[in-house]
């Protein structure tokens, strides 16, 4: 599917549920957004400019785990990566009819209650040992050859954009909840990026302390390429996810399932960077 094509039926799929009777649930926002990664900002790094490398794995992290911590997971994870930073973006979502502010204009428990769930990962990165379980249970050493610095960031995808913004007081009083690594915003600013139309959505699986990446869904605009192929090699069930897309013709699917085989015997030989060259990007 072509992206202009793709975006318009995110954001009319999007609206419908957005502005839907009664409101949609936290649960039905988090499966909407697994299923269309590109709406979830912070792929291309939350804090600064806008990368230019892929996020590291080349998708979305639905509930991720972090090692040994025993209080509430992130709803979601960009892995995201520049020429200088590794920077995973934690990413905590609420039900979109949850109120920032009270009749009398003082915040809410539920948004106080979400932004400490933000302070808590953040203490939790804190300690070395936790950092270092982090970058291996991700594979984060392999993630690029050289050594980047490490800066988590944090965002808070809560409410909506007329509620939170109902008093000219409140706008003001809203911009300080925003940290230097802690981003807030309103559902109303979620858009697709056209530059995430070939990321995927995935969870990563435990089965007593190996730990895997399993794919659950996959863009209508998926293709493949070498420059995301290490990528691709470290997750299970492409092929499941590629057939699960009701977005992607029968046609389409097949040849996607018959070229991930000669994707992994490509990288073998090559490294990824050798000088067996693919016909095409796919």
């Amino acid at each position: 599917m072509e992206w202009k094509d793709y975006e318009q039926l995110i954001l009319s799929e999007w609206q419908k549920l957005l502005d839907g009777t009664p409101a949609p649930t936290e649960k039905e926002m988090q499966h909407f957004l697994e299923q269309y990664p590109s709406m979830v900002p912070g792929a291309f790094n939350l804090i600064g400019c806008e990368s230019g490398h892929y996020p590291w794995l080349c998708g979305l992290i639905s509930q991720p785990i972090l090692p040994s911590f025993d209080h509430r997971k992130p709803d979601f994870m960009w892995l995201s990566l520049n020429s200088a930073t590794i920077e995973p973006v934690l990413i905590e979502i609420e039900a979109p009819n949850k109120r920032w502010w009270t009749e009398s204009g003082q915040q809410t428990e539920r948004l106080t209650q979400a932004l400490d769930q933000i302070l808590q990962w953040k203490m939790w990165f804190k300690e070395p040992h936790n950092l270092d379980a982090f970058k291996k249970m991700y594979g984060l050493d392999l993630a690029t050859p050289t050594k980047r610095n490490f800066r988590p960031s944090y965002l808070l995808i809560f409410g909506r954009r007329a509620e939170a913004n109902v008093k000219p007081g409140l706008i003001a009083k809203r911009s300080l909840l925003a940290q230097d690594d802690v981003t807030v915003m309103t559902y109303d600013r979620l858009n697709p990026n056209p530059k995430a139309h070939n990321l995927v959505c995935m969870k990563i699986k435990n089965d007593r302390g190996d730990y895997s990446f399993k794919t659950i869904s996959v863009p209508a605009t998926f293709t493949l390429k070498p420059r995301l192929a290490i990528c691709r090699s470290r997750l299970h069930d492409l092929d499941i996810a590629i057939n699960l897309n009701n977005h992607i013709s029968k046609k389409r699917k097949k040849f996607l399932i018959q070229r991930l085989p000669y994707w992994n015997v490509w990288l073998k030989e090559t490294g990824g960077c050798g000088t067996i060259k693919p016909v095409d990007e796919e």
